[in-house]
């Protein structure tokens, strides 16, 4: 019992990390290119450079992964990459340079608060397709 609460408590500690981290590094290096929309409707960005995002949501995972679809698919004309396991993954291409650019989400379930009522964060990532 004293292991499992231990692990507990460092996965929760780990948590706090991350998410700590992701909010702390949002100003001074640049925004998030406005190309590749973010689920802010609702939502709130909490943290943005040139190649990462994080976004808070009362909308749940399940929506913002429709929502998402609709707007890199529906309206960019991205590509989907299907991986068992993997973030939410799409292949854009690039107007200005004719390359595809990889962008890529992950996203956690939270439990609302009082002072934070989000249910969902999506952490947007860019690569190099």
């Amino acid at each position: 019992m004293k292991k499992l609460a231990a692990v507990a408590l460092s996965a929760t500690t780990m948590g706090v990390v991350v998410l700590t981290g992701g909010a702390a590094q949002g100003s001074g290096s640049g925004g998030w290119p406005a190309a590749y929309p973010l689920p802010t409707h609702p939502g709130r960005v909490l943290s943005q450079t040139s190649g990462s995002a994080v976004v808070r949501s009362t909308d749940t995972v399940y929506v913002v992964k429709q929502k998402l679809d609709q707007m890199y698919v529906g309206q960019k004309g991205c590509t989907v990459r299907v991986v068992v396991n993997k973030p939410k993954d799409y292949l854009c291409r690039n107007a200005a340079t004719g390359k595809s650019v990889e962008v890529y989400f992950t996203f956690a379930a939270l439990d609302p608060k009082p002072t934070d009522p989000s249910v969902s964060q999506t952490n947007a990532y860019l690569g190099n397709g």
